[in-house]
């Protein structure tokens, strides 16, 4: 339709976290705004949009906010001759995961792909959009800012305001004055907060320091791509050896780990500074016993997990699991499994913040863009959304219309 009206239409995630995909179309032209999986305790059928993923391509451009799996995981099936558009943080971090191993992203070509640069807007037929850096567990995440004539959309992808970049995001969201449509997540207004997920980065920072201090031996459970919190382990062993032992301790990780550490460095090389870092190896098991050591352990790699075993049954006062993801991933297989053998010693440590928005942070936030009308995905549904002022609900597959002038 080439009418002055802005559509919107959520194909997924109005009652769901994992998967979403948004359209906005203006003038004629159609984009959406992520194409991931769902997570895997969503029982989502798969997700088809004609002129999308079938059909006669019918949509100009798909823009990705960052690399999580829910909501990049599908993009393999979007139309060939469909433009996609990232951030080169994310397309880096994609290509190390398909040179890993063949089966992530096997069905992504990543030539296809076009890189986003944060702060230099593009045109897409009637659209003009500025990706903003964010912050969230995933570096280099992107909001879109976009302008359909007069008329102002901010999706902010997944983001948070109790990170080190907070101040940053905030600024550069505020140049861009008032937002006529705010398209945001709201991850944790289905869940229960608990004090930690809204720790800061300084805090966390803080607690990994007391842990390395009174524990010889770290192993450490975290996410390949929170480089953020990796950055939180590299400072507080580089403060250790400064303040503490000259000679340790080892900071050891994988060779993949490692590639993504030296993704990290180029792309955002003022944020991630990964010193000290070694890989591991079996002639590293004498040097570790006498020094100590923090170690990236890998779920499923037999080695990691013998070293894990071998600590707490030989020196566990001396050892500890730090596990730093979302706690629900501890509920089922090799997590499971793990970090129960450390809590039966009483040597798991749980040590974490959301990379989420709190509640209170987005209603701020809506405040803090004077958003006219506010549409909430990545979340369930929940009475905390009405707690949003200009709140307007919707269905998966529902349309809304927007008058721009």
């Amino acid at each position: 339709m080439n009418d002055e009206k802005v559509r919107v239409t959520v194909y997924r995630g109005s009652n769901q976290i994992g998967g979403c995909c948004t359209e906005i179309s203006y003038k004629g032209t159609r984009i959406a705004i992520d194409f991931g999986s769902p997570l895997p305790e969503e029982n989502t059928k798969e997700l088809n949009i004609t002129g999308l993923t079938c059909g006669q391509s019918a949509f100009d451009a798909v823009l990705l906010t960052h690399y999580h799996g829910d909501h990049v995981g599908e993009i393999g099936r979007i139309n060939t001759d469909i433009p996609v558009y990232m951030g080169g943080f994310a397309k880096d971090v994609i290509t190390a995961y398909k040179n890993h191993n063949h089966h992530f992203f096997a069905d992504v070509d990543i030539d296809r792909i076009d890189e986003l640069v944060a702060g230099t807007e593009i045109t897409i037929g009637s659209l003009q959009i500025t990706p903003i850096l964010s912050d969230h567990s995933a570096a280099e995440s992107l909001m879109f800012l976009i302008k359909a004539g007069g008329f102002q959309i901010l999706h902010t992808g997944d983001f948070r305001l109790h990170g080190r970049y907070r101040e940053e995001l905030l600024s550069n969201v505020e140049k861009f004055g008032k937002v006529d449509l705010l398209i945001t997540e709201g991850t944790t207004l289905s869940r229960k907060e608990k004090d930690k997920d809204n720790y800061t980065e300084e805090h966390v920072e803080n607690m990994v320091w007391d842990c390395i201090c009174e524990n010889k031996y770290c192993f450490i459970i975290l996410s390949s791509t929170n480089f953020e919190r990796f950055q939180v382990f590299s400072n507080c062993i580089d403060k250790y050896r400064k303040d503490k032992r000259p000679s340790g301790k080892y900071f050891v990780v994988d060779d993949f780990q490692k590639s993504l550490f030296e993704i990290a460095e180029k792309r955002l090389p003022e944020r991630y500074q990964f010193k000290t870092k070694t890989t591991y190896a079996k002639n590293l098991d004498e040097g570790m016993a006498n020094k100590g050591f923090v170690m990236l352990l890998r779920a499923g790699n037999a080695a990691h997990e013998a070293l894990l075993r071998k600590y707490l049954e030989e020196c566990p006062s001396k050892t500890c699991l730090i596990y730093s993801m979302w706690s629900g991933y501890m509920n089922n297989g090799k997590l499971k499994e793990l970090t129960s053998l450390a809590h039966d010693k009483n040597r798991l440590r749980i040590i974490h913040s959301s990379g989420h928005v709190t509640k209170q942070d987005l209603i701020d936030f809506v405040d803090t863009v004077a958003a006219k009308n506010v549409i909430v995905i990545h979340a369930e549904k929940t009475k905390e959304m009405e707690s949003l002022k200009n709140h307007i609900s919707i269905e998966d597959g529902e349309t809304i219309v927007f008058e721009t002038c």
